[in-house]
């Protein structure tokens, strides 16, 4: 792979990793010119088109996701038999190695890790996003503690399929919950349970349970209780050993409710490890002061030097004045040295680099910042749906820059979601409603249809959140609308009487429309020869159907001897787009043949004459048809003697 160039764009520059599932590589996006990682699936995985499809799928919703905990994916393709995925270039290590290089953490370390991986887990699980394989390969750590969750598309994707080599499996089972193990339904709560093994595992230097088998580790995760985090640190913070547990918990409704109650406890812990640690600074920095005994016996040795002089001969003006000179020369040197260190450190300060502090809270922000000699300023405070209250949403400069020390960086800090009062939409038509929900600040939900004979269509007949309720600004409102009554099909009323069709059309909601006679010798007089719409046509309430019914058979006048030898017309008169013919046929001498007639016309093609005749005798017949174009066809003995339109 290496050396080699996807979509003509992404150019292969070395290993950096590899799984169970894929390789990474690091790539040159040469549109954008910055470095990428390339994840390129295994062949064996490639092969399952079945996995493969739902790889994409879920790697492009895994794309949606945007958060400063979650490796941004950039793009999804495809070269040849090669899948691959496109995402952020993320300088640091995974936790695993981290793990494998370290053991056991500090309780300040294991907070802020947890922390921003719950983050990102409420920010997933607020888009409906699942990661399904929370662990420690899966979380890597910058340079600058900043924790990054990745994997979300391949993750769901490895759900569809059976895997079967066994380190993999080994490897995962080690993080899953027991309904994974079980191979129930994955809930956000599963997600929850991995992190409570990773808090372990970073805890106590391995993972609460261990086997030869991934189905042994399986049974222990739906089983076995993990050994107490105090047999292995008894000195751990109280409140982090009952969160661990209560993660870890089989029951997932046990369980915390969410990841963002996760981050609220996280939170809690951290104020509290940080009160700790300034209080304990602070008594370092006091004790030296208060027990200074210069003398040996408990008192300052700058008084009890007054006192003695008090007692002892007055010194003489000549060597006052000369201590006096030398007291002054000596601050003057010191202030001097004073000035040569300090005054380009003003005047000159040092270039520092701007540390990542988005998605952290204000108060740890603002310690990074005096960590190197930054100064945090609030630019803005606004409210935001996805970034919780108090947290850093942007800043200036961005992360990476070069700046002077002691420079100011300012941030816009979230308020939180904004609450606000649901209007009413109801009544409004569906664009009057796309507008207003979204001039109140809404996004559109889905929306359904439902039919109501007293509202006209497409009007708002519900709505969720209904109005009055005190939601989130930014929530999806669903609507429901009116909508047509429902399509059924046109019955066949074909060869019935006429009166009775009129009052099953009154039944069916459908109005009676035009109406036309017509000569037939098929259907007796006051039976339907013709509808409109055709039969099975799909039509709504209040559709008009139009219809030609039977006048009974025309007289037709005595035999004569014959005429013409083939067969002609007379007349025809136009009336209302419908066209009247009398038609003329003698048969010729000999045995009798079938005289067939047919209109065609803007009802379609339909017979309106069949009978025998004996040879040598003539028939008149009076036929009808609709429409400029109308025409008639007539068949003598099976074959087409005629073939003319109605205005000829």
């Amino acid at each position: 792979m290496i050396g080699e160039t996807l979509a003509n764009r992404y150019e292969i520059l070395e290993k950096v990793g590899d799984g169970g599932m894929a390789l990474v590589y690091s790539a040159k996006d040469h549109l954008l010119s910055r470095v990428v990682a390339v994840k390129v699936l295994r062949a064996q995985f490639a092969d399952d088109e079945q996995f493969v499809e739902r790889f994409r799928r879920e790697a492009r919703s895994a794309a949606s996701l945007s958060h400063p905990n979650i490796v941004n994916i950039y793009d999804v393709g495809e070269q040849g038999s090669i899948h691959y995925i496109v995402m952020e270039y993320v300088q640091g290590t995974n936790l695993h190695d981290l793990i494998r290089e370290h053991g056991q953490f500090p309780p300040e370390f294991i907070v802020s890790v947890g922390k921003q991986i719950a983050m990102a887990l409420a920010h997933a699980h607020y888009h409906g996003i699942i990661h399904r394989d929370i662990k420690p390969h899966n979380i890597l750590i910058t340079e600058e503690g900043r924790v990054k969750v990745t994997d979300f598309g391949i993750a769901q994707a490895m759900s569809a399929t059976n895997l079967t080599q066994t380190g993999m499996v080994l490897g995962s089972v080690r993080y899953f919950s027991p309904e994974q193990a079980r191979g129930s339904n994955v809930q956000a709560a599963s997600d929850l349970y991995s992190l409570g093994i990773v808090l372990y595992e970073m805890i106590t230097g391995q993972p609460p349970f261990r086997g030869e088998s991934a189905i042994a580790i399986a049974l222990q995760q739906i089983q076995d209780p993990p050994e107490p985090l105090r047999n292995v640190r008894p000195d751990l913070d109280a409140e982090l050993e009952d969160l661990v547990l209560k993660l870890l918990n089989k029951n997932p409704k046990d369980r915390p409710r969410s990841a963002e109650e996760v981050v609220r406890i996280f939170q809690r812990i951290e104020r509290r490890l940080s009160a700790a640690a300034d209080a304990e600074e602070d008594v370092d920095q006091t004790l030296p002061l208060s027990a200074v005994d210069l003398d040996g016996k408990g008192g300052w040795g700058l008084a009890r030097s007054k006192k003695k002089k008090k007692k002892g001969k007055k010194a003489s003006p000549k060597r006052s004045k000369a201590l006096v000179f030398l007291l002054i020369l000596l601050v003057l040197g010191a202030l001097t040295a004073a000035a040569v260190r300090i005054i380009p450190a003003i005047l000159f300060p040092d270039d520092v680099r701007v540390p990542d502090i988005v998605g952290l809270h204000e108060m740890e922000a603002l310690r990074v910042l005096r960590d190197v000699d930054l100064v945090l300023t609030v630019e803005q405070r606004i409210f935001d749906n996805e970034v919780p209250a108090g947290h850093i949403i942007s800043q200036d400069p961005l992360p990476g820059r070069m700046v002077k020390q002691y420079r100011e960086i300012l941030v816009r800090i979230s308020q939180g979601p904004e609450e606000v009062e649901m209007p009413s939409f109801i009544g409004l038509t569906l664009r009057e409603a796309k507008v207003a929900l979204t001039q109140a600040g809404f996004v559109e939900g889905e929306n359904e249809e439902i039919y109501d004979p007293n509202v006209r269509p497409g009007v708002v007949l519900e709505q969720t959140p209904e109005p009055g309720e005190i939601v989130v600004k930014g929530t999806a409102v669903s609507l429901v609308l009116s909508k047509a009554a429902e399509p059924f099909a046109l019955p066949d009323f074909r060869g019935q009487d006429f009166e009775q069709v009129k009052q099953q059309l009154s039944s069916l909601g459908l109005p009676l429309g035009n109406t036309w006679p017509e000569y037939s010798t098929i259907y007796p007089a006051g039976r339907v020869i013709e509808q409109n719409p055709a039969p099975g046509s799909l039509v709504e309430e209040g559709w008009p159907v139009d219809f030609v019914y039977s006048q009974g058979a025309p007289v037709v006048p005595a035999e004569e001897p014959q005429i013409d030898e083939t067969p002609e017309e007379t007349q025809w008169i136009h009336e209302n787009l419908w066209s009247t013919k009398e038609v003329t046929i003698d048969v010729p001498p000999g045995p009798s043949q079938e005289i067939v007639i047919l209109v065609i016309d803007d009802f379609g093609a339909r017979e309106v004459y069949r009978e025998t005749h004996k040879g040598g005798t003539r028939v008149v017949r009076t036929i009808q048809g609709r429409g400029e174009d109308a025409r008639f066809q007539v068949y003598l003995g099976g074959r087409q003697f005629l073939d003319r339109s109605f205005q000829e």
